[in-house]
């Protein structure tokens, strides 16, 4: 049997996260859960005037390489909304040729374990209605960004400080 699997060259991820909006999308993940996930390595200085600020997808345990749409031939949809095309899906070994190629990439083979990864969701709501509240970003103008969703502690991610 072959193995699938995703082929993604961080060197170029710009991190717009379009991975893991549609993928949440597609999948209809709950707050908090994620198939793939875009994280930071950085900002940190190597040396002066040279930083280190890296954005890396990773699947996570609820990636199935969406089994549905490459049954029909389809790419999986975190690669056919990567705005960055630095993202491929593929045999493990033709992948793996790839990586000689180039380095700064990443070859990823996840293992579907969704009731390991899923758990019980329970929204952290007082009230119970089925809503779809609207996100907000909060931008402070000097010092610190901080982008949340105001829906889930676990959705507020952080930049570090900007040039002051």
């Amino acid at each position: 049997m072959t193995a699938y699997g995703l082929l993604i060259d961080y060197e170029y991820c710009t991190g717009c996260q379009s991975c893991e909006v549609s993928c949440k999308e597609e999948h209809d993940l709950p707050v908090g859960k994620w198939g793939i996930r875009v994280h930071d390595d950085g900002p940190w200085e190597i040396e002066e005037d040279h930083m280190n600020w890296n954005k890396i997808p990773v699947p996570t345990d609820l990636c199935d390489l969406c089994a549905e749409r490459t049954s029909k031939g389809r790419e999986p949809i975190c690669v056919h909304h990567c705005l960055a095309d630095v993202m491929k899906f593929g045999p493990v070994t033709e992948l793996a040729a790839l990586m000689e190629e180039k380095p700064k990439q990443v070859l990823f083979v996840p293992q579907f374990k969704p009731y390991e990864a899923r758990g019980k969701f329970e929204s952290k709501r007082k009230d119970d209605s089925n809503r779809r509240r609207a996100a907000a970003i909060e931008v402070e103008a000097y010092g610190q960004v901080e982008f949340a969703t105001h829906r889930d502690d676990s959705d507020v991610r952080e930049v570090t400080e900007l040039n002051s």
